[in-house]
This record gives C-alpha cells, structure tokens and sequence, in this order.
C-alpha cells in the first residue's frame, strides 16, 4: 500500500511538473507585448481646420507605429508663453517625445532646450533657433514664398497696387516665406504697402482688414500664413471685394471653398499630413535611438482654380480621400 501511494504520489508530481514546464514555455515563447510610445504634438495655433491635414498624419503614423498621441493646441494664436506651459506640462507628465509647432522661433528656443534634455524634441512646419531639435520637417519656406511671388507676376498683378498682410512674423518659417516673396517682388519695383495684423486676436484683425479694404487702395493682397489667409478672404467676400485679388500660402476646408468661389486667386500648400506623419515618425525613430534625418523636406504646390480639382491637389487639400 505503500508503494502504491508513493508511486501515485510520484505520478502527479511528475504530472504537475510537466503541467508548470508547459505554461512556462508557452510564457516564454510568447513575444512580449509591443512597447507603447507616449508622444505630444503642440501646435502653435487654436483648434481648428487648418490643422486637420497634420492631425491626419499623426494619426495615421501613430496608429502603425503603437504610439499614444496627444494632440495639443493653444487657446490662443502663437501665444507663446502657453506654448512654453504645456512643453513643460508634457514632459513632466512623462511623454517619450515632444513634436512642436513653434509659435515664437526665439522664445520657444531655451524651453525647447530644457525639454530636450528629458525627450526628443522635433520640429514641424516651423522650426526654433536651437540645436536642440532632433528633427525638422517643412516644405521649404524660403521656396513658397519664391512660388508665391511667381504665380503673382505670372497671372499677371505685378504692376497693380500690392498690399502685403504681415502676420506670425516670429515664426521663423513665416518669415522665411516673406523673404522669399520679397526677392520676387523686389525684381518688378514699384512701392508695397505693409498691413500687419496683430496676433491673437482674430476679431480685431478682422475689424482692422475690413477698415483697410473699404479704403481701397489695395488691387492684391497678399498673406503668408494659413490664418491670416482666412481671415483676409473672409474680409473679402463680407465687404464684396470681387476686384481684389488674393493670394496666399495655407489651405483649409474654407479656404477650399473660397478658391472655388474666386475670393482667393491662389495659394500655396505644403504637404501637411506628410508633415503630421513624419513628425511623429522622427519621434518614434529618436525615442528607438535611431538619428533620424536632421531636416526633411516635404513637396509644395500652387492650387488655384483651374487645378483645384486635379487628383494631386485634391490629395492635398483633403488628405482622408488618400
């Protein structure tokens, strides 16, 4: 009897043992979980259309790289010290990485610093004046505002009375887009005249554009960031404008509409959801250790009336049609 209870005994301990050895394999075999990227996008604007196309592509990058994305915008227009609040906010929280769009190029330049030292910190759309960025990815300002003048003496305003509407100009990629213009406009001569809105109050830009338009001593207008570009063609057709023409760089839904409807003449668009995408690729590249590249460039291209609803342009314009 004994020996019949020892041997049982030993019968399920063996079989207890091949059961641990079993799921202990079957652990071990398994590949762990993939690893979770928290990553932070802070533009440099309120919620809104004209960042949608980015949104996209982060979106899209963060759903096949296992990233948890947070997308941040701002209460108000390039207000800075907002902007340097919820850096630091997104890092203390513990974010892996950090992809801005920064709404002063000097003032963001120390706390960008800061920030790096705990997370990657990559640029999009427009950069900061530091050597802290791991990544900066843009169309190439500079050659919008190149393309921009372009289309203005090719359609044929460039001996007309020009009005240039200067906006977000510590932007450094706003300002690089209004060299660009200048070097073009500079080549015909003539006297342009300067409106400058002021930042962070769309009501009282709105009010400022209205007085200056009814004044009518303007035949172009032109704008150099996506806001400023809405703002001025919704001035546009509430005062009935129609002998103005309006130019631009930036697109939204509305500024769609208002091409269709021939408030804005042209305008143009950098490929923002590719923006989105590789900004948020570059983060997950830096936070896996990789380098990746230091500036990525990204395509441009004037849309107008007669192209708007050209296969390309249209992936431009509404990039959920991809």
């Amino acid at each position: 009897m004994t020996k019949r209870r020892a041997l049982a005994f030993l019968l399920l301990f063996c079989m207890f043992a091949l059961g641990f050895l079993l799921l202990a394999f079957d652990a071990f075999g398994k590949e762990p979980p993939p690893e979770i990227y928290r990553i932070s996008v802070i533009v440099r604007g309120r919620a809104g259309d004209r960042w949608e196309s980015i949104r996209q592509g982060a979106d899209q990058a963060a759903s096949e790289m296992n990233v948890d994305l947070s997308f941040i915008t701002l209460s108000g227009e390039n207000d800075s010290a907002e902007q340097i609040s919820l850096l630091q906010r997104e890092i203390d929280a513990g974010a892996d990485a950090i992809v801005l769009s920064a709404s002063d190029s000097a003032a963001l330049a120390a706390p960008v610093e800061q920030a790096a030292e705990k997370a990657p910190v990559i640029c999009i759309e427009t950069g900061v004046y530091s050597g802290s960025v791991s990544s900066y990815i843009s169309a190439d300002n500079y050659g919008m505002g190149l393309q921009l003048g372009e289309e203005i003496i090719a359609s044929g305003n460039a001996r007309k009375r020009l009005v240039v509407v200067d906006s977000s100009l510590q932007c450094a990629s706003v300002a690089q887009r209004r060299a660009g213009l200048m070097h073009v406009l500079g080549r015909i001569g003539g006297e342009i005249e300067v409106w400058t809105l002021p930042d962070g109050d769309p009501a009282e830009a709105s009010r400022m554009l209205a007085s200056r338009i009814g004044k009518k001593t303007a035949d172009v207008i032109v704008t150099l960031d996506t806001s400023a570009l809405e703002l001025t063609a919704q001035a546009v057709s509430d005062m009935q404008a129609h002998y103005l023409d309006l130019f631009g760089i930036g697109s939204t839904g509305k500024i769609a509409s208002f091409i269709e409807n021939d408030i804005v003449t042209a305008t143009v668009v950098q490929n923002d959801f590719a923006v989105g995408y590789l900004g948020v690729k570059a983060a997950v590249d830096s936070i896996q250790g990789h380098i990746p590249e230091a500036d990525t460039v990204v395509g441009h291209q004037v849309v107008n009336w007669s192209n708007m609803y050209d296969p390309e342009v249209q992936r431009l314009l509404f990039p959920f049609i991809r």
